[in-house]
């Protein structure tokens, strides 16, 4: 599968510089895919990708990125 085939709204988990986050699809362009990941601190940012950006699931969860996501997910201030 690759991430041109979600659709807009999917909810992903994202492998940034040092850890995972969860995102989602905000937007699909003709030549790229925008992803609104959230921060710890609680602000979004977005990230354009490739509409081939090829993704993997563990279990149901798409992923966009290499590695184990379990062991470096980002934990989120549990306030919001």
């Amino acid at each position: 599968m690759r991430l041109c085939d979600l659709p807009v709204g999917a909810r992903v988990l994202v492998r940034c510089r040092l850890d995972w986050r969860s995102g989602a699809i905000s937007a699909t362009r003709e030549d790229k895919i925008v992803l609104t990941i959230y921060s710890p601190s609680g602000r979004t940012y977005r990230k354009s990708c490739s509409l081939e950006t090829p993704l993997t699931y563990d279990g149901s969860l798409p992923l966009v990125g290499e590695g184990t996501w379990r062991e470096t997910f980002v934990k989120y201030d549990v306030r919001w």
